[in-house]
């Protein structure tokens, strides 16, 4: 299924249904965590098993929640919305708009291959994540850390990713210019690194 009809597919019933549950769960402290999982898709499950939302428009923040196993490919974030203060684990949001959101807390296993996170403010903790082909272009990153992270292909332009943290990541292809990476740390085969062009590489450290 392409991104045209994955957007199309869903109604506006379905739309308001999912955004009014959301609303219920997203940015409330005081919940039991089983009370913050997603609902379940009116499409059912993906071939690989996630829950299917993809090209789903989303209008409200993911806000102190753990979400697992649900594909976002194509969704649309409009108005605030955002993945922010959540957990994300095995979830899928290839071709997502993220642009200058934030984009925050903890993912896991998660993809964002061809992905538009210009501009977005990232934090905390990446593991095991895939941004292949990502335009990281303008992102603001402070101490944070990336592990088994792939980046082939990725923008890097006039990034800011200051005191973070490389462990295992590969950039092949990856584009750095006009950005800092000042103070960060990597560690991993130096061959996995990038050109750096006119990065600023003040107080970098490399490891191997």
């Amino acid at each position: 299924m392409n991104k045209k009809f994955l957007l199309a597919r869903w109604q506006d019933d379905q739309l308001a249904e999912v955004n009014r549950r959301l609303a219920a769960i997203s940015g409330k402290h005081n919940l039991h965590q089983k009370d913050r999982s997603f609902p379940l898709s009116p499409y059912g499950q993906t071939e690989a098993g996630l829950k299917d939302y993809r090209g789903v428009t989303l209008t409200g923040s993911l806000q102190y929640l753990t979400l697992q196993d649900i594909d976002f490919s194509y969704s649309r974030f409009e108005d605030s919305a955002s993945p922010n203060t959540s957990t994300l684990i095995h979830c899928c949001l290839d071709g997502v708009r993220l642009d200058n959101r934030y984009v925050t807390h903890t993912f896991n296993h998660c993809s964002f291959r061809g992905a538009k996170l210009n501009g977005a403010r990232i934090s905390k903790e990446f593991l095991d994540c895939d941004f292949t082909g990502c335009n990281l272009s303008k992102v603001i990153a402070n101490d944070v850390s990336f592990t088994r992270c792939r980046f082939e292909g990725a923008n890097f332009r006039s990034a800011l990713f200051i005191h973070c943290r490389f462990e295992e990541c590969s950039f092949e292809g990856a584009l750095f210019q006009n950005g800092s990476i000042a103070g960060s740390r990597f560690a991993g085969e130096a061959r996995l690194l990038p050109e750096w062009g006119n990065t600023i590489l003040d107080h970098v450290r490399f490891q191997e």
